[in-house]
């Protein structure tokens, strides 16, 4: 059991109902959203747009111990995206090039910088968002800022997922101010930098304690 991440699901399921709002999924603080299904872009215009930020963060997840071989390769894909119909941003994910000889699984990931905005969560299965499978579960952290998104089954090392996203009721756009952090099943996690919509988080100089890098240490679960 993930220890770090139980006791903030159980805060936020005791308090939230399952949110629901046709072909995207409202998320509140403490809410929690079962059941994912997925959604072209064409079935919500607002969904289209025009890339303003695509990055591409490799990343490895390691367990403990000195000379351990990586459990886990790959890439997460950023993709920040303003709306034609709105000029709302939607912030995009997506993990790919994962290397196949490896036999972690990605459990969850969660992406702050949500904090005082509104934001409507799902995947993308249209010819555009090639992959294998999204998050079938989402929940936002009672604080509002984190957005968690699970994946059934685990995302194996020869999946790549869909584009998964939070859409957001802002067009003000903050460049590399925010953690995504990645887990494994069997606990180990790696946090990245990625863009953001919010410019309180983290908190003042705290990026500073990265590096050039944009990538933390992997840690695993107690």
């Amino acid at each position: 059991m993930n220890i770090l991440r139980q006791i903030p699901v159980v805060a936020a399921l005791a308090a939230a109902s399952v949110a629901h709002a046709g072909a995207v999924v409202d998320l509140a603080p403490s809410e929690f959203v079962s059941g994912l299904s997925g959604i072209n872009n064409h079935e919500m215009s607002e969904l289209i747009g025009s890339s303003i930020s695509d990055k591409y963060i490799n990343f490895s997840i390691y367990g403990t111990g000195e000379g351990v071989s990586p459990l886990y390769e790959g890439t997460l894909m950023t993709r920040v995206v303003r709306s034609h119909m709105t000029g709302n941003l939607t912030f995009n994910y997506r993990v790919m090039n994962a290397n196949p000889e490896l036999d972690g699984r990605i459990s969850h990931i969660e992406v702050g910088g949500f904090s005082g905005w509104e934001t409507r969560v799902e995947y993308r299965d249209d010819a555009i968002s090639t992959g294998n499978e999204g998050p079938m579960d989402a929940m936002r952290y009672a604080h509002g800022d984190i957005l968690d998104f699970s994946f059934s089954g685990g995302l194996d090392t020869w999946a790549e997922s869909h584009y998964f996203f939070a859409m957001t009721d802002t067009d003000t756009f903050y460049a590399d101010s925010t953690l995504a952090t990645i887990y494994l099943e069997s606990g180990e996690s790696v946090s990245l930098v990625v863009d953001s919509a919010n410019p309180a988080v983290p908190a003042p100089g705290s990026l500073a304690l990265l590096g050039g890098a944009g990538l933390l240490c992997s840690r695993r679960r107690r």
